[in-house]
């Protein structure tokens, strides 16, 4: 695939409007592990930026030049085959890091990533990680953690593509989509699927006819109702039954 240049973003370079109320301080990478030196450099460096819909960070085949930083948003990764084929490989969603597999390994993005709803994202460049987090263990040795753990989702993944029924990946991104807007036993089991069922079919290796068609199935068996993009889960344990991967969040 031939690179082309990165979509600049909306708004020009600056610095975080808010400071004191980071959502990235919760993460696992820097929750408890960053100094407050660290944190200083990591916020002096990075440049924040506002996305649209529809903006690209990146595109497969570029270089990486440092690493981005959801603040807020959702962001997916979408390949390309040769036939020219897409398929969506993961929707990262903040607060998050984004494009640290390609930074690390020194290899070009394996995927695009595209935004899918207005996005607030930190980027820091190459040098200016190893300046502020080169001498940090602890991260690094988070963000093997982290890659091991990615690593594990995606045969995960592999295996649910491989050997399920479009139906029971349904099922699956069902629960995952539920316990993601905070369902539990006790509420309405009631969320909107936050993706169009194009980017469903995607995610799950198929066409939006047979996702329909999973949707219209998993409905006929009394196990949900759907109007529109919103969804009922009429019954979960018979829908877990149903699923390949019950326990998967990481679509």
């Amino acid at each position: 695939m031939a690179i082309r240049g990165v979509k600049e973003s909306l708004s020009p370079k600056n610095r975080c409007a808010n400071p004191g109320s980071c959502p990235l301080e919760s993460l696992q990478l820097f929750l408890n592990n960053v100094s407050q030196a660290e944190w200083r450099g990591f916020r002096q460096s990075t440049d924040v930026h506002v996305y649209r819909p529809g903006n690209i960070l990146f595109y497969q085949g570029n270089r990486p030049l440092g690493l981005y930083f959801i603040c807020s948003g959702r962001i997916k990764l979408v390949k390309e085959n040769r036939a020219g084929r897409s398929q969506i490989v993961r929707i990262v969603r903040a607060p998050d890091l984004l494009g640290d597999r390609a930074f690390f390994a020194g290899k070009n993005y394996a995927c695009t990533g595209e935004v899918m709803e207005e996005s607030r994202i930190c980027f820091l460049e190459t040098r200016h990680f190893w300046e502020v987090f080169g001498r940090n263990t602890e991260m690094l040795r988070l963000l093997v953690q982290r890659f091991a753990h990615e690593l594990g989702c995606a045969e995960e993944y592999m295996s649910c593509i491989a050997a399920c029924t479009v139906v029971a990946r349904m099922a699956s991104h069902l629960l995952t989509a539920w316990k993601r807007s905070g369902g539990s036993r006790t509420s309405k089991n009631e969320f909107v699927l936050a993706e169009s069922r194009t980017e469903v079919a995607q995610l799950l290796g198929t066409t939006p006819e047979a996702v329909s068609r999973a949707l219209a199935e998993v409905c006929s068996k009394g196990l949900i109702a759907v109007q529109g993009r919103r969804v009922r889960i009429l019954s979960e344990d018979r829908l877990r039954l149903v699923a390949c991967l019950p326990d998967s969040e990481d679509y």
